[in-house]
């Protein structure tokens, strides 16, 4: 299912909490939205699942408006999350595939086919609140699966979750980039997202400061990363030759050196001047870049 949103717009009495948001993503292809809270993401979320109204904006489902029929197409997981703790394990199942229109006969064979695949089949008949925590996380995600949706969208899956279960997420959003379905994934943890994700939205503040492939933002942002800790003031290394971005934070600094530029002769500098106790040379991970836009931002 291609899912198109066009300039979205959500405001509040005081502020703009999403503005002029567009992205598209297509059957096999992973979207990540990416920011921390307060960014924008669940909002976005809940105006493609039109949970809230934009105030401007439009999105598209197929070059569709979202109607029952595409719905029942759409799994959702939510950041706040639980499902009926005195209810068997199979009955919710069923109850939540029969909400997508699944008939009882075809409701059952969903259920149990997916509990097998999460090798929960041995407590279908089990209550929720029988079950010890990461078993009641995998109830949540089959809830959101059961109906073999087209569409998944994720509001911070791996938030709270288990290590076994932020696995079996990222095995889940694997398989349904190989099934040609799509996924549009919200989270703060860049570093999970990297590797998921083939689209990503940088958000900071409602806006959009980054977007795009990951190789096409890596190589926006393909200069190496030097981080340095030392026992005087860092803040002259910004003068280095070569240093094309300087940012401390945390008494460590951040030196984003020119591509054009040798590393080495960056490094020999900063030994010169500091008494260091830390020095690393990285490529800059998503963080990083966002990082970086977000100090951009505030210069523009």
């Amino acid at each position: 299912m291609k899912v198109v949103a066009e300039k979205l717009s959500r405001k509040v009495p005081d502020r703009l909490t999403v503005e002029n948001i567009s992205f598209e993503v297509t059957p096999g292809k992973v979207l990540g939205l990416l920011g921390p809270d307060g960014a924008g993401k669940t909002t976005i979320l809940r105006m493609i699942l039109d949970l809230v109204k934009p105030d401007e904006g439009s999105v598209r489902f197929d070059d569709q408006k979202l109607k029952p029929e595409i719905r029942n197409q759409i799994g959702y997981l939510p950041e706040a999350r639980g499902v009926y703790p005195h209810h068997r394990v199979i009955d919710i199942l069923i109850y939540f595939a029969r909400l997508k229109r699944l008939s009882r006969k075809k409701a059952q064979v969903e259920a149990v086919r997916h509990l097998d695949r999460f090798d929960m089949i041995d407590f279908m008949e089990h209550t929720v609140q029988e079950l010890p925590p990461e078993m009641q996380q995998k109830v949540q995600i089959l809830v959101t699966i059961v109906h073999d949706p087209k569409l998944l969208i994720l509001d911070e899956p791996f938030l709270g979750m288990a290590n076994l279960n932020q696995d079996l997420i990222k095995k889940l959003i694997l398989r349904y980039k190989e099934e040609q379905r799509t996924v549009i994934l919200a989270t703060q943890q860049m570093n999970l997202a990297e590797s998921l994700c083939d689209q990503i939205l940088l958000l900071h503040q409602g806006r959009a400061i980054l977007q795009g492939s990951v190789g096409q933002i890596r190589k926006k942002y393909r200069e190496n990363l030097v981080l340095v800790e030392g026992e005087d003031n860092l803040t002259d290394l910004k003068k280095i030759s070569g240093v094309r971005k300087f940012l401390l934070q945390n008494q460590v600094a951040r030196l984003y050196v020119d591509p054009n530029q040798p590393v080495q002769k960056v490094l020999d500098q900063i030994i010169k001047q500091v008494r260091i106790t830390r020095l690393e040379v990285n490529r800059p991970s998503l963080e990083d870049i966002y990082l970086e836009a977000v100090n951009n931002q505030g210069e523009a």
